[in-house]
This record gives C-alpha cells, structure tokens and sequence, in this order.
C-alpha cells in the first residue's frame, strides 16, 4: 500500500504532513511536491520515497538504509511530453548505525552525473580521507536511464533500485 505525504521527516524517519490520496492526487495535477512512500524493497525494513514535482521537471527516488538516512538518490529530469531521465544519483556512507544521522554526517559522498549522449562523470569525496576524486567517462550506454513518466500511483518502475 502506497502512503503520501508532503516532506518526509528524516530526523524522524516518518512522514512529515500526511496527505490522502485525493490530496496526492491534486498536487500530482498542479505539479507541487508531494511524496509517495512506498514499501520497503525486498531485503530493506525502510520505505522508498519517490518526490515528484512536475512544475520543475523533476522526480526523484530516494532509497533508505536500515537505520532510515539517505543512502541512494535518483533524480530523473522530464526530457520529453511522456518520458524522464536520469541525470543523477547520489550515494552517501555514514561512519555509524546511528539513526537520523543529517547528510552532512556521511563520511563518503558519490555524486554520477548522466549526460544523455553518454558522458558520464562522477565525483567521489571523502571526510575521513580528505580527498575528492573526479573522473569522467564517455560513451557510457544510458538506454537504460529513460523512464516513462508515471501515472499517479504507479511507482513500480521508476522506484527500481537495480539501473
């Protein structure tokens, strides 16, 4: 079962304002931000979290580690009337299991920028090591990278962790 909301509480690891469904709905309509919490993927205990706002053009999936924080972004761009993008995912590692811990706390951050003709580039940096480390690649396949733009409540597809 799908639950909505409009900004998930991290520090909290619940939803912030909760929304029915018909609320959802009207904000998918009007293109404002609002957030479907779905079920946990099959080996996780926490929910994924899939934040459209269509007035920007933008979705994005967010995938929980156990203890609740932000392990794993996907950010998908609308690049066509009916299909999405993705142009980037985020990978963070914290330096504990403590619960609530802020972005700021992970020890590592990955950010991989997609380019549609294929250039990839992604930038490593590490607290602990002190170092950040760029590399850029071409020629990348993206094929799978494209989504269509899903209807209201069919999260199923862009909510896949394996891309």
């Amino acid at each position: 079962m799908i639950e909505y909301c409009f900004k998930w509480n991290y520090a909290d690891g619940r939803p912030g304002v909760p929304l029915t469904v018909d609320e959802a709905r009207d904000r998918d309509l009007a293109g404002t931000e609002f957030t479907a919490i779905l079920p946990a993927r099959l080996g996780s205990t926490s929910p994924v979290l899939v934040t459209p706002v269509w007035a920007t053009g933008v979705l994005v999936v967010t995938f929980l580690d156990e203890p609740g924080r932000k392990a794993t972004e996907y950010t998908f761009q609308k690049r066509t009337d009916d299909r999405l993008f993705l142009t980037r995912v985020h990978t963070w590692t914290y330096p504990t299991d403590e619960p609530g811990l802020r972005l700021s706390a992970a020890s590592t951050h990955e950010t991989v920028l997609y380019q549609e003709d294929g250039l990839v580039k992604r930038v490593v940096k590490d607290k602990v090591e002190r170092t950040q480390e760029t590399v850029e690649y071409a020629d990348v396949p993206v094929d799978s990278n494209w989504e269509p733009i899903p209807v209201f409540g069919d999260y199923g597809s862009i909510a896949r962790w394996d891309r």
